[in-house]
């Protein structure tokens, strides 16, 4: 292959690179290989990477490579991935292309692709894996766009390009998990995917239904409406437990009164005047504990019918759930009934 001489800047990226050689016509021998269509691919990339036209370059390089397998065709095809920003792909390419490049004894290709990959590796993003123990089942199988990750590359930080990746997790008898995740073009980023244990493949989902990690909604939801229920029954039961309080110290009062008022038969005594005192006192606190009580009741049962009617708009359940508060008044005092079904 011949190098351009438009742009200084590219012949010193290929410099040394594009002579023919005697391994290329020999090539031309080869079934499979075809120089000839190679040549022609390699200068059209050529001319879009002047261009700036590295998304139509890049594919026109690894075409001509695969025609005609060259050092030279490697190292463009490497630079052209880094210019596009696919900085992993730059990454291994470079990489293969050092390979080839002390396999040939090519010692100014060998310096090109060294001082590329030291480049590219301080800006490499990574993404990694991470596999609970109780996740690794028999048969588990991971794959990041597609392409299958080794069990011992999981919890390694694996180089990849900037953009939009799909972590999938599979297992026989399992629901497949799969998620999205985005990895920043800032450089050296670092991202992570937590492979939960995979759920049991149930009868009623279908083969290959899949368990994504994005549905926030519903388990903000559900999380909300449980809190929610769970206050509203202790609030609920401190409500309760203040009128039961309440009603003690009302019928202590009434005890109290009655006794006073037995005292004073004829004149009232010092007893009766303590027994007053009490019935007051007692009268106060029932009054305090009655009102604290009714108030929590009040707030309990709004808590958990809302977090009821909340969780049944998320469910398919058909179960009836209701709160029934009603007053009691008996010959000795007052309280409340409350009841339901659940």
């Amino acid at each position: 292959m011949r190098a351009p001489s438009a742009t200084i800047a590219l012949i010193f990226v290929t410099a040394g690179l594009l002579v023919p050689s005697v391994s290329r016509v020999v090539a031309a021998q080869t079934p499979g290989r075809n120089p000839a269509a190679a040549q022609v691919l390699y200068d059209d990339a050529r001319q879009l990477v002047q261009a700036g036209k590295y998304a139509e370059a890049c594919p026109k390089f690894k075409a001509s490579y695969e025609l005609d397998p060259g050092g030279g065709t490697l190292l463009n095809l490497a630079d052209c991935y880094e210019k596009a920003g696919e900085t992993a792909l730059a990454w291994t390419t470079f990489k293969e292309a050092l390979v080839v490049a002390q396999r040939d004894n090519r010692s100014d290709r060998v310096a090109f692709a060294n001082q590329h990959i030291g480049l590219l590796e301080s800006r490499l993003a990574r993404l990694t894996v991470q596999v609970a123990r109780a996740a690794r089942v028999p048969g588990l199988s991971i794959a990041v766009d597609g392409a299958p990750l080794a069990d011992v590359a999981w919890g390694v930080a694996v180089p990849v390009d900037p953009g939009t990746h799909v972590v999938r997790a599979e297992a026989p008898g399992k629901r497949p998990f799969e998620t999205s995740i985005e990895v920043s073009s800032a450089s050296a980023a670092r991202v992570a995917v937590d492979v939960p244990p995979l759920e049991d493949e149930a009868a009623d989902h279908p083969a290959g239904a899949v368990a994504t990690a994005t549905a926030p909604a519903e388990t903000d939801t559900t999380g909300t409406t449980s809190t929610r229920t769970t206050v509203g029954w202790v609030v609920g039961g401190v409500g309760v437990a203040s009128i039961g309080v309440a009603s003690y110290f009302g019928l202590h009062a009434f005890s109290r009164w009655s006794d006073r008022n037995a005292a004073c038969v004829g004149g009232c005594t010092a007893d009766a005047q303590s027994a007053g005192h009490d019935a007051t006192q007692a009268a106060t606190i029932s009054d305090i504990g009655f009102g604290v009580g009714l108030a929590a009741l009040a707030v309990g049962t709004y808590l958990v019918l809302s977090g009821r009617s909340e969780h049944d708009r998320h469910s398919s359940s058909t179960d009836v759930h209701s709160l029934r508060v009603a007053p009691s008044v008996g010959s000795r005092g007052g309280g409340v009934v409350v009841g339901g079904a659940w």
